[in-house]
């Protein structure tokens, strides 16, 4: 009673959320995994470029596994309620070390790198779904937010870790190097998913495994059209998100064509992540859950602002500094994902956040290649500036689907 006492209502400490182990397995698991992503789009854009010198080919990599899983999205994820959750997630990351191995040990065409990718994005959003959508049951009411906030927190600071020891390895190794410590980061989360986590059960055991493709589609057609507040939440989560991501996966262009020094390429990608450990911080564990839905638009209309200052071919230094301030904006989409978990329901949980995590992969892929088709014939510094002005327009346009946040 006296720590709760020393509490103000309405806030949830940090150590409420970590007493719960699963919830730290889950914080790990996601920490290697992440490494591990993050380690191998960025060698694989550097191998791309150096070998093509093409800025959509590099963009293309970097979002090579994001548009797949636009058909993992709307086929598999009813298997993360028809799996248990920890054979799922074990078996994911065994998948992806053997794909990482074989980019690491073997010189592929670019058309092969790009089709491996492919084939192992088109699995992320079981991946995303199982861990999504076991949160909010380790979590319960605030503490969801809190958590959903330190995962994302640990998750982007893990990617400031990737992307600069990437870019440090990358200055003095070769990209194969990066991708073996890939491989080995995905090896390592796979045994953390199978010591750590509860063998939970299925959360709907009589649906077939046959049955998964058309329940998967039925489902997503449900969520999209059974409530307009879902339907707007997603859009306001995907939309700019998709918009910033294409204006990233250009980085490694423009620090090529600018000039900067090598590596910093993965200067340039950490400092997002820096920016989304700090807004995270700020607005989950600082603000108020009323205070956090107002704040939702007004930060999401910032998110582009940076990137039109790109315009004027910052440099290494300048060039992070607003990549930070795009990134503490991106806090935007904590208060709407929140509202999203309430909206959905408990036995549709696992397709629910399936459908979140696909759809925004889809929409990062599809970013990805636009910006990077617009860097081909423009440059990436005027990429990046529209990718600014389209991410201001896109949260102008859906401004109404923030309000459902503080609704909820």
């Amino acid at each position: 009673m006296a720590a709760q006492n020393r509490t103000e209502p309405g806030r949830t400490t940090y150590g409420e959320v970590f007493v719960e182990p699963e919830f730290r397995v889950i914080v790990v698991g996601k920490l290697l995994m992440l490494l591990a992503e993050t380690l191998r789009t960025l060698a694989l854009s550097v191998l791309v470029y150096k070998a093509t010198n093409s800025a959509l080919l590099s963009a293309v990599t970097f979002g090579a596994g994001f548009i797949p899983q636009a058909i993992g999205g709307s086929t598999l994820t009813a298997l993360a309620d028809r799996l248990r959750p920890r054979r799922l997630l074990v078996t994911y990351e065994l998948l992806q070390t053997a794909v990482t191995g074989l980019l690491a040990a073997a010189v592929l065409p670019v058309w092969t790198v790009l089709v491996l990718v492919a084939m192992a994005g088109t699995f992320a959003p079981l991946r995303s779904a199982s861990t999504e959508a076991l949160l909010p049951e380790i979590l319960a009411g605030d503490r969801y937010v809190l958590g959903r906030s330190i995962v994302q927190t640990i998750s982007s600071t893990m990617q400031i870790a990737g992307y600069a020891v990437g870019g440090l390895l990358l200055a003095v190794l070769s990209p194969q190097a990066a991708l073996s410590l890939a491989a080995g980061s995905y090896l390592l989360a796979a045994a953390i998913w199978r010591l750590g986590l509860r063998n939970r059960a299925v959360r709907t055991p009589d649906l077939t495994l046959r049955a998964t493709a058309i329940e998967t589609w039925r489902t997503n057609v449900y969520l999209l059209r059974s409530n307009r507040d879902m339907r707007g939440l997603l859009l306001a989560l995907w939309l700019p998100i998709a918009v910033m991501a294409g204006a990233e996966s250009t980085l490694v262009a423009y620090a090529a064509r600018a000039g900067l020094p090598e590596g910093s390429a993965g200067y340039l990608l950490a400092a997002l992540p820096v920016g989304m450990v700090l807004g995270d911080v700020v607005v989950a564990r600082m603000l108020r859950p009323v205070t956090r839905a107002r704040l939702a638009l007004p930060l999401a209309l910032l998110a582009g602002v940076p990137l039109l200052a790109f315009a004027t071919h910052p440099g290494l230094a300048a060039g992070m500094a607003l990549l930070i301030f795009e990134g503490a904006c991106v806090a935007y989409s904590l208060p709407l994902q929140a509202a999203f978990a309430e909206l959905v329901p408990a036995h549709l949980r696992g397709r629910g956040f399936g459908l979140f995590s696909s759809g925004l992969m889809t929409a990062q892929g599809l970013g990805t290649v636009a910006v990077g088709v617009l860097a081909s014939a423009i440059g990436p510094a005027s990429a990046i500036a529209v990718a600014g002005g389209l991410t201001a327009t896109t949260v102008i346009v859906l401004r109404r689907s923030f309000t459902a946040a503080s609704h909820a």
